[in-house]
C-alpha cells in the first residue's frame, strides 16, 4: 500500500455504477479495510458520508451509490480505517493554560528549568503573576522541590509551576504570602503545604487543595492566549488519531477559550468538559464554582459539550491521600479517608444529577473504590435507571466486587489509565513505597471487563473507556497506541521485553480498541454511544485512517503506529502525507446543521 489517498474522478465512477443516490454523499471513501467495532457488522470496505453523518457503511457499490455531481471520492487504496479516538481523562485545558505561560524546554533538568523561568520573567516584566510548567516527577528529592530555588530567580512576583502529576506546584515565597500561607498555616487531609524540617515553614511545594488556596488568590488568565494554545494542543491530539475528549477539568477561562474556537470555526475535535468541583484546580472560590456549574448550558456550542462536574472521592497514594482498606507501608493505624464525608459526597451528586450533569469521579483507594460503588447504586436507585452519566475514574485499586456492583447498574461507565499500567520508574518511585506490593495488583480491567460482560450477558457491551490522564501521565504525547500496546502487554511500550505490570491483567487488542472508540462513547454520558465510538449509517463521521493495520502489526511495534488522516464530522482535520489540515470539504457549501451540535 502506497499510504497516500487518492481523490479519483467522479466521472468515470458515476458512469459505471449508472446511477446516483437519490441524495448524494459530500464525500465517499472507497477500497479500504475498515474495522467498524460494530458487532453486526465488524468489517466494510467503504464509506459515504453526507452532511457529517455516515449514510452508508458497507461495500465499495453500496456507497458509490450515493456518488453526485459533486461528491469527493477518496480511494483508500487498502488502507486501515477505524472510528476515531476517544479519551475519556485528560487535562487538556490546564495544558493550554500552563502553554500560555511559561513551558519548560526540559522538565527533567533543574538548571534548565531555572534558566526557562529567568528567560520568561525578563521577557514579561509586566505579567503580575507567572504560571506554568510542568516539572517531572523524580526530578526532586521527595518530589518537592523549594521555594528558594525559585526565589533566587524570580522574588517580586508570584511564581505557580504545576508538576506532572497535576496533583503538586511549585511556588515561590511570594505566591505563599500573596496567599497568606505561613508557618501558622495548618495541612489538612487535603490542604497539605510540604514542610522544612527545621523551621516547620511551607517550604515550596503545595499539594491537592493546596494547589487552589494558591490559585484562588492570582489574578485571572486572559483567553484570547489560552484559545491559541488549545488550537495547538488539540492540533496535536488530531495527529495521534484522537476526536473526541473528556477533559476532566474545567472553569470559565478554558472552557470559554474552547468556544471561542468551535464560534470562529478552528475546534478541530469534539471537547467534553468537567466542571472543577472542590478540587485542588480550583481557580474559583466554591461559590463562583456552584455559580458556573448552575450556568453549565450557557457554555455549550457546536462542538463543545460541558456536560460533567469533576470531583475527587480520595487523593493518591504518593500525597497518602487516597483511601485505604489496609494501612499504608510504615504509617500504623493509618489508611486515609475520603474527601468530604460520604453523606455529603452523594447529596451533591445527586443534586449534579438533578441539574441533568453527569459526574466524573476520581478514586485510587481500594476502599474508596468500595464505598463510590456503594453510592453510585445509591445514586441510581434514586435517579432511576435513565439519570445523568455517573462515571467512575481511574480504579487504579478497585477489586473485583466493586466491579460486580457498578456492572448490575444502568448509566454509569469506569475508565482506566492506561499510560500508567505499567512499572515506570517514576510511578514506581511515587506510588510503590506507600502501598508495598499491592502496588503489582494495580488496575484490574480484565475483571472489570469480565463483571460487565456478565452482567450485560452480551460481548462488547462494555461500557468502559479508557483515559491517558494527559498531561499528568508518564508519556509526553497522548499517542493511543502506546497506550493500547501497555493495556495488552502490561510492559512498557517502548521496552516490551522489561517487567510487566499485573500481568494477569492483560487485555486483547480488540478490548482495547474497543475502550478507546465505543467503550470511550459510553463515558461521554447524554446518549452519545448512539452518536459515535464506532462506523455505522447515521452515527457522525469521526474516523482516523492508519498507516499499517494493527491486526497485523506485531503486538510489540503498535506504539509506532502512524495516522495517516483524522476525520471530525466528514472533515479533515489532519493530514499526514500533505502535513498540512486539508479540508476536502468546500467550506463555502458545508453546513454542519443542527444534528452535529453538542445537544443530546
Amino acid at each position: 500500500m502506497s499510504g497516500k489517498l487518492v481523490a479519483t474522478s467522479i466521472a468515470v465512477f458515476a458512469f459505471s455504477m449508472g446511477q446516483v443516490h437519490a441524495q448524494s454523499a459530500d464525500t465517499v471513501y472507497i477500497n479500504g479495510k475498515i474495522y467498524t467495532v460494530n458487532e453486526a457488522q465488524p468489517w466494510a470496505e467503504a464509506v459515504a458520508i453526507n452532511n457529517g453523518i455516515f449514510e452508508v457503511v458497507g461495500t465499495n457499490d453500496e456507497a458509490m451509490a450515493a456518488v453526485g455531481d459533486t461528491t469527493k471520492i477518496i480511494d483508500l487504496d487498502g488502507a486501515f480505517v477505524m472510528p476515531g479516538l476517544i479519551d475519556v481523562h485528560a487535562h487538556p485545558l490546564s495544558v493550554g493554560i500552563d502553554r500560555a505561560n511559561l513551558s519548560f524546554s526540559d522538565p527533567t533538568n533543574v538548571d534548565t528549568m531555572l534558566a526557562d523561568l529567568k528567560a520568561f520573567a525578563e521577557a514579561n516584566p509586566d505579567l503580575q503573576v507567572i504560571r506554568g510548567g510542568s516539572w517531572n516527577l523524580g526530578v526532586f528529592a521527595g518530589d518537592s522541590p523549594t521555594k528558594d530555588l525559585l526565589d533566587a530567580v524570580v522574588s517580586d512576583r508570584p511564581v505557580y509551576l504545576v508538576s506532572q502529576t497535576g496533583h503538586s506546584a511549585w511556588v515561590n515565597s511570594k505566591a505563599l504570602e500573596n496567599a497568606g500561607v505561613t508557618g501558622e498555616t495548618e495541612n489538612t487531609a487535603t490542604i497539605i503545604f510540604d514542610r522544612d524540617n527545621v523551621t516547620g515553614d511551607p517550604s515550596g511545594t503545595v499539594r491537592e487543595f493546596a494547589m487552589g488556596v494558591i490559585l484562588q488568590s492570582l489574578p485571572e488568565v486572559a483567553i484570547e492566549p489560552v484559545a491559541e494554545a488549545q488550537a495547538g494542543i488539540f492540533a496535536e491530539w488530531n495527529s495521534f488519531g484522537f476526536t473526541s475528549i473528556k477533559a476532566a477539568e474545567g472553569h470559565p477561562v478554558p472552557v470559554g477559550a474552547a468556544n471561542i474556537l468551535d464560534r470562529r470555526g478552528d475546534l478541530t475535535m469534539r471537547i467534553f468538559a468537567s466542571w472543577d468541583w472542590r478540587s485542588h484546580y480550583m481557580e474559583q472560590s466554591a461559590e463562583k464554582q456552584a455559580e458556573t456549574i448552575a450556568d453549565w448550558e450557557s457554555y455549550k456550542s457546536r462542538l463543545v459539550a460541558p456536560n460533567a462536574v469533576k470531583m475527587f472521592f480520595d487523593g493518591g497514594p504518593d500525597s497518602y491521600t487516597a483511601f485505604l482498606l489496609e494501612d499504608y507501608e510504615g504509617r500504623s493505624g493509618f489508611r486515609g479517608q475520603t474527601n468530604l464525608p460520604i453523606e455529603q459526597f452523594e447529596a451533591e451528586v445527586l443534586d449534579f444529577n438533578r441539574k441533568g450533569l453527569g459526574v466524573i469521579v476520581h478514586v485510587i483507594g481500594d476502599a474508596g473504590g468500595r464505598e463510590l460503588a456503594k453510592l453510585f447504586k445509591r445514586v441510581r436507585e434514586e435517579m432511576g435507571p435513565d439519570g445523568p452519566l455517573l462515571h467512575f475514574s481511574h480504579a487504579w485499586m478497585t477489586r473485583p466486587e466493586e466491579f460486580d456492583v457498578l456492572a448490575d447498574l444502568e448509566g454509569v461507565c469506569m475508565d482506566f489509565s492506561p499510560a500508567l499500567a505499567y512499572p515506570a520508574a517514576e510511578i514506581e518511585g511515587s506510588m510503590a513505597p506507600p502501598v508495598g506490593d499491592r502496588y503489582q495488583t494495580f488496575f484490574n480491567v480484565v475483571d472489570s471487563i469480565k463483571a460487565f460482560q456478565t452482567a450485560r450477558a452480551i460481548d462488547m457491551s462494555i461500557p468502559i473507556g479508557f483515559g491517558s490522564d494527559w498531561a499528568s501521565a508518564l508519556i509526553p504525547d497522548p499517542n493511543g497506541f502506546h497506550q493500547m500496546q501497555a493495556w495488552v502487554m502490561r510492559t512498557d511500550p517502548e521496552n516490551p521485553s522489561g517487567p510487566a505490570l499485573n500481568p494477569t491483567q492483560a487485555i486483547t487488542l480488540e478490548e482495547a480498541i474497543y475502550g478507546f472508540t465505543q467503550g470511550g462513547a459510553h463515558c461521554l454520558g447524554q446518549g452519545w454511544e448512539d452518536k459515535l465510538g464506532s462506523l455505522e449509517a447515521r452515527k457522525l463521521a469521526d474516523f482516523i485512517v492508519l498507516d499499517s493495520n494493527p491486526f497485523e502489526t506485531p503486538i510489540e511495534n503498535l506504539w509506532q503506529t502512524k495516522i495517516e488522516r483524522t476525520v471530525v464530522d466528514g472533515r479533515v482535520v489532519y493530514d499526514r502525507t500533505l502535513d498540512i489540515v486539508d479540508d476536502l470539504i468546500d467550506e463555502e457549501t458545508f453546513n454542519p446543521g443542527t444534528r452535529y451540535t453538542t445537544e443530546p
